[in-house]
């Protein structure tokens, strides 16, 4: 079975940011795994203001995954230093290392799920397939678990809180466009 793996917080700040955690729920339907740092993350996240809907992804994602083996922990630490800038504590890019080191120990089939262009660029040298919140929501439509008019609002109050827009919407009629 296809998995979504979370490294990191950024689509769920999105998801919890419209207060659409269901929507996750619905749009990841029991496929989505995320480790233990992401889980630790989240946590943290779902106490800072308008994010208390986070509170609800333990029950999306369950319990999280460990690295297991030498091999794995290895792994973790040198995808974390091409991420980490000088002066990155070293917890920073944990997540996403953590997550990529066991999608290709283990060799699991699935797609990373994360909005960090540093991140999306490591994982595809890895040979992994990355989607977005931009994807997610693109689904969404596309499945009508949204009506056009109700994504398009998603869309606005992203973008108000300076967290992107899918790529090339500008204005209602490309977003219509995009939507396909």
């Amino acid at each position: 079975m296809t998995q979504l793996l979370f490294p990191d917080n950024t689509v769920l700040v999105n998801f919890a940011l419209i207060n659409r955690m269901d929507l996750l729920e619905k749009l990841v339907n029991g496929r989505g795994r995320w480790c233990a740092t992401v889980a630790f993350e989240c946590a943290r996240s779902a106490q800072e203001p308008g994010l208390d809907a986070m509170n609800l992804a333990d029950e999306i994602f369950g319990s999280p995954w460990y690295p297991q083996s030498g091999a794995e922990r290895q792994d973790i630490e040198i995808m974390r230093l091409e991420l980490a800038s000088p002066g990155d504590t070293p917890y920073k890019h944990l997540g996403e290392a953590e997550t990529l080191a066991i999608m290709t120990r283990r060799s699991v089939t699935g797609f990373f799920v994360t909005d960090d262009v540093d991140a999306s660029r490591l994982a595809r040298q890895h040979q992994v397939q990355v989607i977005s919140t931009w994807d997610l929501m693109r689904m969404a439509g596309r499945c009508n678990f949204v009506d056009p008019d109700t994504l398009w609002g998603y869309v606005q109050t992203l973008r108000s809180k300076k967290r992107g827009t899918p790529s090339g919407v500008r204005d209602r009629a490309s977003f219509d466009k995009w939507l396909g």
